[in-house]
């Protein structure tokens, strides 16, 4: 019985297009990695965080180190700590990323990228970031 190796096949920053600040990754994949799966390292420094968006497909998000935050459309805005498993359910709208006072890491785990991208839309106004120091 041989051993599975994961290996990173990209990297780099994510553009401020979908992005505030300075977020990168790591895109992995192993000889046992699922087919139709996307598995991500994303690191968030600290005070970025993502756009809004929309997944087509379920979103598993492991969080790996530092305090994030997450929010749904409508819903107050959740603090997310190492250790914690997030579900994210297809068409759900959403953000992440992490505080004003510490980096953020997790592991995105995307199902069935065969049933389409995400759906990228505005920007996290500072508002709505700064709405947990409310």
């Amino acid at each position: 019985m041989s051993a599975k190796y994961t290996t990173v096949t990209e990297e780099g920053k994510i553009p401020n297009t979908y992005m505030t600040g300075n977020v990168s990754y790591k895109k992995q994949t192993s000889d046992i990695h699922p087919q139709n799966t996307v598995i991500k390292d994303v690191a968030f420094e600290t005070g970025s965080r993502s756009n809004w968006h929309i997944n087509s497909s379920l979103q598993l998000l492991i969080a790996t180190d530092g305090i994030g935050y997450y929010q749904e459309r409508g819903k107050a805005m959740r603090l997310v700590h190492k250790g914690q498993v997030l579900t994210i359910l297809p068409g759900i709208e959403h953000w992440y990323g992490a505080t004003p006072f510490s980096r953020f890491s997790h592991i995105s785990i995307i199902t069935e990228i065969d049933k389409g991208s995400g759906i990228w839309l505005n920007s996290v106004t500072d508002e709505e970031y700064n709405g947990f120091l409310d």
